[in-house]
């Protein structure tokens, strides 16, 4: 039995949004400096996977490889329950590292036989609109998917977090303040209606780079049990 270490985290103002309201969260590029990018990359070096879900991709069309630090690729996976990532997408450049795209059962095979042409696998699964992320743990861990970044959006972010299915988090506060009601969150969803859903966590490090604040957490363990996972 067993799952990837899931790693979760990401960008936020200081007033806790990952984007402005127009979600184009490409916005915080400029206030990465090269520091902060190499730490980026350089984690995603030492992970085997990168996750996001498809809403990241429609946002920012990431290419979720290593570029600034020397470093292996990691495997990309996409939730993406209906197929619907863009066959432009820079993920499905299958050269630069392999892509796993999420679906449904009900996701068009019209689609998923074009994503496949382009050079990615589709992991495919018994749900209408939400990926069965212990289901799918289990598969990557079978995979050989021993530690997970989760990037990104706030949506996948807050069901990681509602299924227990996190091990740290990290949280790089930029210098800036977005506002707007309706700016995404670092963690979305509907969120906790009392506080023992909350996920307990516990301080691993602090740091300061260039004005940006960088919080590192271990989960505590008296946040709950996660998913179980059959074995491989």
């Amino acid at each position: 039995m067993g799952r990837p270490y899931v790693i979760v985290g990401g960008f936020m103002s200081v007033d806790g949004k990952t984007a402005p309201a127009s979600r184009q969260g490409r916005l915080f590029i400029p206030l990465m400096n090269e520091k902060l990018l190499k730490r980026l990359h350089k984690l995603r070096a030492e992970v085997d996977g990168v996750l996001v879900g498809v809403s990241t991709i429609l946002a920012d069309n990431p290419k979720l490889t290593v570029r600034a630090v020397q470093g292996k690729n990691p495997l990309r996976i996409v939730l993406d329950s209906m197929a619907a990532i863009p066959l432009e997408s820079e993920v499905l450049k299958v050269d630069d590292a392999p892509t796993i795209i999420a679906v449904c059962r009900n996701a068009p095979k019209e689609r998923t036989d074009m994503l496949v042409e382009k050079g990615a696998e589709i992991m495919r699964f018994d749900c209408e609109r939400y990926i069965p992320l212990g289901e799918l743990l289990e598969r990557l861990h079978c995979r050989g998917v021993r530690k997970l970044l989760v990037e990104g959006g706030s949506e996948v972010r807050w069901s990681f977090v509602r299924s227990r299915l996190v091990d740290e988090l990290f949280v790089w506060i930029t210098p800036s303040v977005w506002g707007g009601r309706d700016a995404p969150s670092l963690v979305g969803g509907e969120g906790c209606l009392e506080s023992s859903c909350s996920l307990k966590l516990q301080i691993g490090r602090v740091e300061v780079e260039d004005s940006t604040v960088i919080l590192e957490y271990k989960v505590a363990r008296d946040s709950g049990a996660g998913v179980t996972l059959a074995p491989c």
